[in-house]
């Protein structure tokens, strides 16, 4: 079989299936790991920086305002999973139900697989390592400014009811911990600096291979995990050359449709004094390598996640069902990730951010000559906004209580916050990186193609919904799952 998509899903896939199956993986990606040095979690930051942007390619996505905003892919084997998997959410069994009934798997499987992939024991091998953010005094006003609010301390990897605590991240002592991890013996191979421009099938729509940029090759199973742009940029071109028959089959399945992101949005605050931001450390050599020094000694730092340390699950409608998570950032910035030109802002400070868990607004993707036009409509649905409306209310009244307060010289465009939020919302959300959807439909409960044997779908683009506040987790375990079905049914 061959897998396209050497990233968070294809290698879990590859991984499980290599003992029963002869894998082959190919990846666009011409590297297999960006330098060891941005392996430290807060230095992945550094990476989405670099104006000779090697290991990541950035595109600018139009809002419907006509603001451009990044987005940022990974140019490197392991995906998004080594580039951007640091924050690591579960969700809960209610957010999962769609994706349990689709599927046809049970909470328990669900489980079984989380528990084999994910460990917070540092010494056990293959698994992905979760570790503890380190609390400073801001996350402990942030936490008790929370329980004032009757928002209880939790566990902040499951948001199966409200509650507040330190952020989880996918790392182990020092190093962030990705798929790679998870692999031990690989029998399978990777090959490298190849894009799929066609899928292959016989006169009776039996899948036959795949043809690269650089060969052909022959398998009985196409396994499709590019992520949504790359899984439906080959699936659109595939409908583009194939002939007639071939050709409608792709294109009934309405490849792109309804595809999905989370957005970000932040609030930024500038402090009285100094509290050990990241605005205060990156303008200061000395306290830039004793936070190395101390990170490199295995001691509790800011440096063992990307910046955010802790964090609460919501439920702002009141409906029993937990919306959205909050999240405190060790730092504030006047664009995301230097988007604006700028990096941190130029005083100490910190920030919130908010990220609806479950949007409403759906975009598209389709071919645009030789690339692929990504447009997920951000607040194209009204409710999006109303609820990022009571998301802004919260946590401004959050800042103004009397533990985060004595701490706030001021809370930047608070103004516009009060006074006009949809325009501060529209001017600041940013893309969180988490696209979902865009071939769900196409499948069936064994993520098989419709009409089109041999071919299957597994990665972002077969979630149907949001599982969690990110889809890290989700894409894995939904890719583990599907390893399962089809070794249970093809084997």
């Amino acid at each position: 079989m061959v897998i396209v998509g050497a990233g968070t899903a294809g290698l879990i896939i590859a991984n499980k299936l290599q003992e029963n199956f002869d894998v082959t993986v190919i990846d666009k990606s011409k590297y297999k790991a960006y330098p060891y040095f941005y392996k430290i979690p807060l230095f992945i930051g550094l990476l989405f920086r670099q104006k000779n942007q090697k290991y990541i390619k950035k595109r600018d996505i139009l809002m419907l305002n006509g603001r451009k905003i990044p987005f940022f892919e990974s140019k490197v084997i392991g995906g998004a999973s080594v580039i951007n998997g640091c924050v690591h959410s579960f969700g809960s069994r209610l957010q999962w139900e769609p994706m349990l009934q689709k599927y046809n798997f049970t909470y328990s499987e669900l489980l079984e697989s989380y528990n084999q992939l994910f460990s917070f024991e540092k010494k056990e091998k293959n698994k992905i390592n979760l570790s503890y953010s380190h609390l400073n005094e801001i996350d402990e006003a942030f936490i008790r400014a929370l329980n004032k609010k009757n928002i209880p301390k939790g566990d902040m990897v499951s948001s199966e009811t409200e509650g507040c605590g330190r952020l989880v991240n996918t790392v182990k002592k020092i190093l962030r911990s990705s798929v790679l991890s998870v692999i031990d013996v690989s029998l399978f191979q990777i090959q490298t600096g190849l894009v799929a421009n066609k899928i292959l099938f016989d006169d009776d729509g039996k899948t036959i291979g795949l043809k690269t940029n650089k060969a052909t090759i022959k398998s009985d199973y196409v396994i499709l995990a590019a992520g949504v742009i790359g899984t439906c940029k080959v699936l659109q071109k595939t409908a583009a050359k194939s002939e007639r028959k071939i050709s409608k089959v792709i294109n009934d399945l309405n490849i792109g449709a309804g595809i999905q992101d989370h957005t970000n949005l932040r609030i930024n605050v500038t402090t009285k004094n100094n509290i050990g931001s990241l605005n205060e450390i990156s303008k200061n050599f000395l306290k830039k390598l004793s936070l190395l020094v101390k990170h490199l000694l295995g001691k509790p730092t800011v440096m063992k996640g990307t910046g955010a340390t802790s964090a609460a699950h919501l439920d702002l409608n009141n409906d029993g069902v937990i919306d959205t998570r909050i999240q405190l950032l060790q730092f504030s910035e006047s664009g995301r990730l230097g988007s604006s030109g700028a990096y941190f802002s130029a005083e100490p400070g910190f920030s919130i951010s908010i990220t609806p868990i479950s949007p409403k607004s759906k975009g598209q993707i389709q071919i645009d000559g030789s690339d692929i036009e990504i447009d997920p409509k951000y607040l194209s649905h009204r409710k999006d906004i109303e609820h990022l409306k009571i998301g802004l209310d919260y946590c401004l009244k959050l800042l103004n209580s009397e533990y985060l307060n004595k701490y706030i010289l001021r809370i930047e465009q608070e103004d516009l916050i009060r006074n006009n939020p949809e325009k501060y919302i529209i001017d600041n959300i940013y893309s969180g990186y988490h696209l979902i959807g865009g071939s769900s439909d196409a499948i069936n409960c064994d993520f098989k193609v419709h009409n089109l044997d041999g071919l299957f779908i597994c990665d972002g683009s077969a979630l149907n919904t949001f599982t969690a506040s990110n889809i890290h987790s989700s894409v894995i375990l939904t890719a583990d799952v599907f390893a399962n079905k089809f070794i249970k049914n093809n084997a």
